[in-house]
């Protein structure tokens, strides 16, 4: 089974810059039991850190209530047999901790990040699904290609917007999440830094796995310590043995080795 892994730094900007925000590591909210998730009673806000995650509570009656937006869990597995495991990682659990952030499309919008105050938001750290990982390697069984699992021209991706009063920044971000048959499987820190000062965030996930409604690949990913600054090892060389970070910033893949950045190809910059 083929993985690839995107790491991303944040541009070696002041801790001061962040200082007002309190990163989200869900570790603050509770969960009522193990290997289970967060449902609200109503549609409403879920708070972790400096920041709010919306969850759209939806009644259908005789087809149930379902959950949209951002869910918290602390499933511990990582395979995917039947829905109830659309709430799990790749990785298996949890960045750190117990609990962490399932993200699904909201029909109505409410799934949206908000921030209790502007500021730059420094980054966070991403994993698929075991859902999407499953869909990856054994078809979703609705793509027009027949289901079919992802190929090397296949991609599953995820784009990264803010905004500001209302108004929409002159920036976005873009995560590779699956490119071909390779897809990140586990936990992956990913730079926002570049979206600027933002008092609210939303993404959006595409696929090349569609039929005529639409994307087929399950529109779910995972998110844990979101608002946290870049890996120590990005950023410091005051080991002399410090580790190799991989980091990918603006689609380009990079290796960061304390105050030294490569290319992919070897070439020092």
């Amino acid at each position: 089974m083929k993985k690839i892994f995107f790491f991303a730094a944040a541009a070696m900007m002041s801790t001061a810059m962040f200082a007002q925000l309190q990163v989200a590591t869900f570790e603050d909210v509770e969960i009522g039991a193990p290997e289970s998730v967060l449902h609200l009673d109503a549609t409403g806000s879920i708070q972790s850190g400096s920041f709010d995650f919306k969850q759209e509570v939806a009644d259908y009656g005789e087809s149930g209530v379902y959950y949209f937006g951002n869910v918290v869990s602390n499933k511990t597995g990582n395979t995917y047999d039947f829905y109830a495991d659309s709430d799990k990682s790749a990785k298996g659990g949890a960045y750190e901790g117990d609990n962490f952030l399932v993200w699904t499309y909201s029909y109505t919008g409410l799934d949206h990040i908000q921030l209790l105050e502007q500021a730059v938001v420094p980054g966070m750290y991403v994993c698929n699904t075991a859902w999407v990982v499953n869909a990856i390697l054994n078809g979703d069984g609705m793509s027009s290609d027949q289901g079919a699992p992802f190929g090397e021209n296949d991609w599953f991706k995820l784009t990264v917007h803010g905004y500001l009063n209302g108004v929409e920044v002159n920036a976005k971000v873009d995560v590779a999440l699956a490119t071909g048959t390779s897809y990140i499987a586990d936990w992956t820190y990913v730079d926002l830094s570049g979206l600027g000062e933002v008092d609210e965030i939303s993404f959006v996930l595409s696929s090349s796995k569609q039929n005529e409604y639409g994307m087929t690949t399950p529109a779910y990913f995972c998110i844990d310590n979101f608002g946290a600054e870049a890996p120590a090892e990005a950023i410091s060389n005051t080991n002399a043995a410090v580790k190799a970070v991989k980091v990918l910033r603006n689609g380009q893949l990079f290796i960061i080795r304390g105050e030294k950045e490569y290319n992919v190809l070897g070439t020092e910059f």
